[in-house]
């Protein structure tokens, strides 16, 4: 199964984060798990409009090609696959049955998933959902001719290749089976025991593909029918999206409180904090340089704002070439640079102190997560200490994509390092010069140091591990080219282990492993910070950047 490739997280998308990050000073106070502790906000009361910004104009709304922060925002609300992501009492994303009753397997391959009755499509559709549904919203996906940008998230079904397209498209997705109306076999190329996990993707909701054929795939893309709490009353293009309760939604224990929600677009975070100042929106991301106008308090200015921070499924890492003669030969090099790696200042100066150090490659609200992994950890005058017994260094080289804040975070890095005695260039390159020069790493191009950034698609330690680091994905994934047949092993061992606590301690081994070896130095782990107006209650962000509007309510 891989994960998002390194070549598709933009130089934008990581400054769009650090902007979330920034939304919020450093001083708020917070919980064992890291979020920002929220006031007694009384019982829910429904009805009313929900006013709920999105951060730029969605590529789509539907699981076709659901892929941007506020696509995905919207999908999550309209739309409902056999499992859901719950962010739990413990901070953690944990993968729970949605319109699957429960699944089983024993050998971590082949899968049967069993679907609860009296789950009904939304208007104008009103019919209900049958296994084989599931089967032809796969098949959708998956058809190459379709082209879906996200459809990798379903690569791990026999009958699909890497990029999730159907090897044969005139056999169809054959691992997929609707057995009966209520039961779903799923076949997988090799054993992988988090696949429940990647279904809680919009990419993997079900749809109508009936109706889809009926009104056409245009016409569907903007106005998406799923089974989900709220749908789609209107999308105006680069002006706002509009949803609304859906009046049949078949889980009564989670309705959702608010009648509708208008969701206005932003392509820039100065308009939308200029309207939430005016107390035209219920929440927004703050500026950088509004900061101050937020206090260093989950209670902002004492007009009712209350701030929020949440871990956030995304980590920053400073990558090793691992074929460099220089720095793939000499462990003690890259442990100096891992215990002067100035993650700290980074977090300080350049987040503004809302990120985290991470203790390694796995940030908070993941399940399995553990806390300093990393056995190299910040050490100035044991780095120095190290550099000195290994005589001669020469200049190493640190390449990143052109951005403010990769090069801040550059010179920040750049002067722990020498601090130590190592004597580091930063250098910047347009994006896909970036991407290139890092593609032939094994290839006498010169790269040693450089920026990685990375954002799981899926709640599991695998999705941060294997596309990362092991043998086969690491050229592409991290642009490491890192190898290690014990890694391999554990990661392999992992996916095929159904206990879900065995399997958490295998990846956290080959972790351990993995930062023992040192072919990324951890860097720091995202959050999102919002600040939320005064008659919004219930609001969350989960470590996927989404918000379960079923649980919000306003006064």
């Amino acid at each position: 199964m891989q994960s998002r490739p390194l070549k598709l997280i933009t130089t934008a998308l990581v400054v769009s984060l650090l902007l979330g990050v920034a939304a919020m000073l450093g001083g708020c106070s917070r919980d064992a798990n890291g979020d920002t502790p929220a006031a007694d906000e009384g019982t829910p009361t429904p009805g009313g409009t929900l006013v709920f910004p999105l951060p730029g104009e969605p590529v789509s709304i539907e699981p076709l090609n659901a892929q941007d922060a506020s696509g995905l925002q919207v999908a999550h609300q309209v739309f409902q696959g056999l499992t859901k992501w719950v962010r739990n009492d413990d901070g953690v994303l944990v993968t729970e049955p949605d319109i699957a009753v429960n699944w089983e397997s024993t050998d971590a391959q082949t899968w049967v998933f069993h679907l609860r009755q009296g789950v009904t499509f939304q208007p104008p559709v009103s019919r209900a959902v049958t296994a084989q549904d599931f089967v032809d919203s796969w098949t959708r996906v998956t058809d190459p001719e379709n082209q879906s940008y996200v459809a990798y998230i379903l690569a791990p079904i026999e009958g699909l290749d890497d990029r999730g397209y159907q090897t044969d498209p005139a056999q169809g997705l054959t691992g997929v089976t609707a057995i009966d109306d209520q039961t779903l076999q799923v076949t997988l190329r090799y054993p992988f025991a988090d696949f429940p996990a990647t279904l809680g993707h919009p990419v993997a909701a079900v749809t109508p593909v009936d109706h889809i054929d009926q009104v056409g795939a245009k016409a569907y893309a903007s106005a998406p029918v799923g089974t989900g709490a709220y749908a789609v009353e209107s999308w105006l293009h680069d002006d706002e999206i509009r949803l609304v309760k859906n009046p049949a939604y078949w889980d009564a224990e989670q309705l959702g409180w608010v009648d509708a929600v208008q969701m206005p677009i932003y392509d820039d975070v100065d308009d939308m904090w200029e309207d939430f100042q005016a107390g035209e929106l219920d929440c927004s991301q703050v500026p950088q340089d509004q900061l101050s106008s937020v206090t260093p308090s989950p209670e902002a200015a004492g007009d009712g704002r209350t701030a929020g921070s949440w871990p956030a499924a995304a980590v920053y890492l400073v990558g090793v070439n691992m074929t460099d003669p220089t720095l793939g030969a000499s462990l003690d090099l890259r442990k100096a640079l891992s215990q002067s790696a100035s993650a700290q200042a980074v977090v300080d100066e350049v987040s503004l102190g809302v990120a985290e150090v991470a203790g390694g490659y796995v940030p908070p609200g993941i399940p399995g997560y553990k806390n300093a992994q990393n056995p190299y950890p910040y050490d100035p005058e044991g780095a120095a200490t190290l550099v000195t017994t290994m005589g001669g260094v020469p200049t190493l080289n640190y390449w990143y994509d052109v951005s403010d804040d990769h090069r801040r975070i550059a010179e920040t890095l750049a002067a722990g390092w020498a601090g130590a005695g190592l004597q580091v260039k930063p250098s910047e390159y347009e994006w896909g010069t970036f991407l290139e020069k890092l593609s032939r790493g094994d290839k006498g191009s010169g790269s040693q140091l450089f920026r990685v950034a990375w954002i799981a698609d899926y709640p599991s330690m695998d999705a941060f591990l294997y596309p990362l680091f092991q043998s086969d994905q690491s050229p592409t994934g991290s642009y490491t080219f890192y190898s290690n047949p014990g890694v391999d092993e554990l990661l392999q061992k992992a996916r095929a282990t159904m206990d879900a606590q065995q399997r958490q301690n295998l990846y956290a081994q080959a972790e351990k492993l993995i930062l023992t070896d040192m072919p990324a130095l951890p860097l720091y782990s995202y959050r999102y910070h919002r600040v939320v107006g005064p008659r919004l209650r219930g609001f969350a962000v989960d470590p996927m950047g989404t918000t379960d509007l079923r649980s919000v309510w306003v006064e």
